[in-house]
């Protein structure tokens, strides 16, 4: 069966698109069932046409589950500051008290709490229209992603850390805003954000 020609928006939420059909809900599941549309969730969908749209995906991941915004390794990917292709698009959440993962056609969807004193800063809109996101700043990304790893206690660890596990891009961490990044570290409170803060003052002129 030929596949319906359907000018659809590329926003995610459908059923108010539809509103003036009989039966809205099965208007999308016949467009699901042709391939039109994926579903990610209950009400939420993209176009299959957008299914390697980054910046969509990255909206997808903001209406998932939330609030939230892109960070951690996805971000830090998006930004070029590691050399890895990030497979999964990852986000942070506050005061959820537990990780949440969305497996979807279109890829894997990860959310992880911080604090709730570090959320709000260092995050920004980037893209256009329909395709705007919420991601961290490189600075809030990284620290966000150190948050997540436990016991750095010293200078040497935090650098084969930085550079040989996370493989950050020694020339893009050196443009980074380092005074930015101590003021940010300083929000999380844990023993390797601690450690990350006294490597910026020992190492980088702040």
């Amino acid at each position: 069966m030929q596949k319906l020609s359907v000018d659809i928006p590329d926003a995610l939420w459908l059923q108010s698109y539809f509103a003036d059909y009989a039966n809205p809900k099965a208007r999308i599941a016949r467009l699901v069932r042709q391939g039109i549309l994926h579903r990610l969730k209950r009400g939420l969908y993209i176009k299959t046409e957008n299914a390697q749209n980054v910046d969509l995906l990255c909206r997808a991941a903001n209406r998932l589950y939330g609030p939230s915004y892109v960070s951690f390794v996805y971000a830090l990917r998006w930004y070029g500051l590691i050399p890895e292709h990030a497979v999964h698009i990852t986000s942070a959440t506050y005061q959820k008290a537990r990780t949440k993962r969305y497996d979807t056609p279109v890829g894997s969807f990860f959310y992880q709490d911080i604090p709730a004193g570090a959320y709000p800063y260092g995050v920004r809109f980037v893209g256009e229209g329909k395709s705007r996101f919420l991601i961290a700043f490189p600075e809030k990304a990284l620290c966000d992603e150190l948050y997540r790893i436990s016991g750095i206690r010293s200078i040497r660890s935090m650098e084969i850390l930085l550079f040989e596990d996370l493989r950050l891009n020694l020339d893009l961490f050196g443009n980074l805003d380092h005074r930015t990044l101590i003021s940010f570290a300083g929000k999380y409170n844990t023993v390797t954000t601690v450690t990350f803060i006294k490597f910026l003052e020992k190492y980088v002129d702040a």
